[in-house]
């Protein structure tokens, strides 16, 4: 029979595996009965990622361009007006997600209406604070809309949801870090450095309970995220501090511990089928190649040449990922 790996971002459907099955039987390896049992056990369909993510971007537009209209003539739009035509908004894109999720409709509906749902909170919230002109922080305006979709993407299961989910977590480090001035490691830059490098960490670790609803979608998400926000993050950590030749270069030690992690990622994703942890472990360890390249070669050329080599280098990297990214994936 033919073999599939059982950790893909695509899970099998009925209509995925219809081809096979039917196979099996003209071939006489199973029964009819055993067949339909077989496919029983499968969902009728799924979206696919790029779908989704399409779905997302989509979403995302209609999104920005509802508000660019409403903003041009916001001044003579009446509040009332105002807070119903949210709330309408709210109310139809919720019911849109779920009733197209419970009726089977196409993928990209559903996610466009649960993508609005997550969305529109922070609108209505800030619309509430200008109508009403109250004032507060710009954290608890964003820990409120985090709040109010807290439950939002384990309860639909909307990966778009989960990736607005993301990024108003994402969006409260640097805007509390700011606002209540925290500096626990050094100054605000690099406690926001640390504090997204745990959240990476965790993000890419809770995602893995993903798996336990069969949502490979959102456990992509959620790994590529959380590596990618990681790697960032150490990165970037210290990075315009400069210490004399005879002190530790954290940069150094840091770099290596993006290169050596994304490189666990690489063999991990080989190893359990999740092609978008080689590609988001290969983009970040050409990244880190390259950005040890420029910073231990500045001080050895002149600009000229350092460009001339820095370009051809790259050039060189990108075609190697490319062909070592196809060899690993097949």
């Amino acid at each position: 029979m033919a073999q599939w790996r059982p950790e893909n971002n695509m899970k099998p459907t009925q209509k995925s595996l219809s081809g096979h099955v039917n196979n099996w039987v003209g071939d006489g390896l199973i029964t009819r009965d055993q067949a339909d049992r077989i496919l029983a056990k499968y969902p009728v369909g799924s979206g696919s990622p790029a779908m989704i993510t399409f779905s997302i971007v989509g979403g995302l537009l209609c999104v920005l361009g509802l508000i660019l209209t409403i903003s041009a003539n916001w001044q003579s739009i009446p509040r009332e007006v105002k807070l119903g035509g949210l709330l309408t908004l709210l109310t139809a894109s919720t019911l849109m997600g779920t009733e197209g999720n419970r009726r089977k409709w196409h993928p990209a509906i559903t996610e466009i209406g649960y993508l609005f749902a997550a969305v529109l909170p922070l609108a209505g919230l800030a619309l509430i604070g200008q109508s009403f002109n109250l004032s507060g922080s710009r954290f608890m305006l964003v820990f409120t809309w985090f709040l109010s979709v807290l439950f939002l993407p384990f309860l639909s299961l909307s990966p778009s949801a989960f990736v607005v989910w993301l990024a108003a977590l994402f969006t409260m480090v640097p805007i509390g870090v700011e606002e209540y001035h925290w500096s626990l490691f050094t100054d605000q830059d690099n406690t926001i450095s640390v504090i997204y490098a745990a959240l990476g960490v965790a993000i890419t670790a809770g995602s893995q309970l993903w798996s336990r609803a069969n949502q490979l979608i959102q456990r992509a998400w959620g790994e590529s995220l959380g590596l990618i926000t990681t790697s960032l993050a150490l990165f970037t950590y210290d990075l315009t501090i400069y210490y004399p030749k005879n002190h530790l270069q954290v940069w150094e030690i840091l770099w290596g511990i993006v290169f050596i992690l994304n490189l666990l990622a690489v063999f991990s994703g080989y190893k359990f089928g999740r092609r978008h942890l080689v590609t988001v472990g290969l983009m970040m360890i050409g990244v880190t190649i390259f950005s040890f390249y420029l910073r231990l070669a500045g001080s050895m050329m002149s600009t000229g040449m350092l460009f001339l080599t820095a370009g051809t280098l790259l050039l060189i990297l990108l075609f190697a990922f490319h062909k070592l990214r196809k060899s690993i994936l097949q």
